[in-house]
């Protein structure tokens, strides 16, 4: 299949019903993928996105070019060869490697070991590691919300955002980044139970060390206890409200494989929820998944953390969407 050519702005559009029922949050990730792809390397970060999307099963990617990155930056026979990079002479060996880091980032981030992480330093410094892995994490869960939101929401995926970005006091993709963190949470309409089961399952896939410690203050306060959270591992076995299996069935399809989501998992969600909570599954999701910067970095160490009876601190959000620390019960 031909890779087309380039589409101004529509690697990152985001369904039309998604942007009209969060449109700060959306607005603030548009503005994140443009930062992101302003300040990183466009041909780096082009082969990244299109690997992505040939892992999670995105065949619209395929066809659509980032402007940033056309075919005088990436030839298209580059990017026909990607699947077989690691022998192919197209590649360079920084290449080789982050699209290896890619993968696993993908996959399995928990599985990021020293030396994967020790060889993105040795390409691109610690601080361009860093920045390098949060990119990552911008062009994956852009394409998996993308595929999802469009699905539970009943709209077209390819269809631009009708959105503008919206000011930020920081412009930095990290500014950006936790600023549209907290547009998620600050417009956040699902029940403390879902939120808090679909933050640890997203945990405890990408077995996220510090997230998997803590717990939502105001799902405790709900009566979210141990005993329900014991049942996230297995529950579809379990005692679970069916509204909170299905949306854990749409967390796994979201960042496990988005093609997964089957259409009757879709119609579930599209019964159990109003668009507006199934906006806030989707968009939550993309923020607990944040996660996975830090355990590819190694950076989710809970050893600082004051932690009650049970093992677990406690995390609690203020009014804008901004956590306010960590405390013990």
């Amino acid at each position: 299949m031909r890779i087309a050519d380039v589409d101004r702005g529509t690697v990152w559009s985001l369904p039309r019903a998604l942007s009209r029922l969060q449109p700060d949050a959306c607005a603030l990730l548009v503005a994140l993928n443009e930062r992101v792809w302003q300040v990183s390397d466009p041909g780096l970060l082009e082969l990244v996105r299109v690997r992505v999307a040939q892992l999670i099963g995105n065949p619209a990617a395929l066809r659509i070019r980032s402007r940033y990155a056309d075919a005088t930056v990436v030839p298209e026979a580059k990017l026909l060869a990607l699947p077989g990079y690691p022998s192919s002479p197209l590649f360079s060996a920084a290449e080789r490697d982050i699209l290896a880091f890619t993968e696993q980032f993908l996959m399995d981030v928990g599985g990021t070991d020293a030396t994967a992480r020790a060889g993105l330093v040795e390409h691109f410094g610690a601080d361009g590691a860093r920045e390098l892995v949060s990119a990552i994490y911008v062009v994956e869960f852009t394409q998996r919300l993308q595929l999802i939101a469009a699905r539970v929401l009943d709209d077209d995926a390819s269809t631009p955002a009708l959105v503008s970005p919206r000011p930020a006091r920081d412009a930095s993709p990290a500014g950006l980044l936790t600023a549209y963190q907290a547009a998620v949470m600050r417009g956040n309409t699902l029940d403390p139970m879902t939120t808090e089961l679909i933050r640890l399952r997203c945990a405890r896939t990408h077995r996220c060390r510090i997230c998997q410690t803590l717990r939502l203050a105001d799902a405790r306060a709900a009566g979210v206890d141990e005993e329900i959270t014991a049942q996230i591992d297995f529950y579809e076995r379990s005692d679970l409200p069916d509204r909170a299996k299905v949306a854990l069935r749409v967390t796994d399809a979201f960042i496990i494989r988005p093609d997964l989501l089957s259409d009757t998992v879709a119609e579930q969600a599209r019964m159990s929820f109003e668009p507006a909570e199934l906006a806030s599954l989707c968009l939550g999701i993309t923020k607990w998944s944040t996660q996975k910067i830090h355990v590819a970095l190694d950076t989710d160490g809970a050893d600082g953390l004051e932690t009650d009876d049970d093992g677990v601190a406690l995390l609690s959000f203020d009014e804008t969407g901004r956590p306010t620390g960590y405390r013990r019960r």
